[in-house]
């Protein structure tokens, strides 16, 4: 399923975003839950909202808001 993909950028300490980019991606699902990680083109997306939009913002390996803090440890 092909869908459109909109990455957003927040602005620095605050709540507003704004689009960056739209890109059309091979979605292997047709919904996804906030939280979620998606791969596209070696980079990785956290997804913040999937309700009319595929709403995402760049994830470097920083702690997911959305995930207990707790499940993001890696077990030793």
């Amino acid at each position: 399923m092909i869908r459109k993909m909109y990455i957003i950028q927040y602005l620095d300490q605050s709540t507003a975003w704004f689009v960056r980019a739209t890109v059309e991606i091979q979605a292997a699902h047709s919904k996804h839950q906030k939280g979620d990680i998606i791969k596209v083109n070696h980079q990785n997306y956290l997804v913040i909202e999937d309700f009319g939009r595929l709403r995402v913002k760049r994830f470097d390996n920083e702690i997911n808001p959305f995930i207990p803090f707790t499940d993001q440890i890696p077990n030793k």
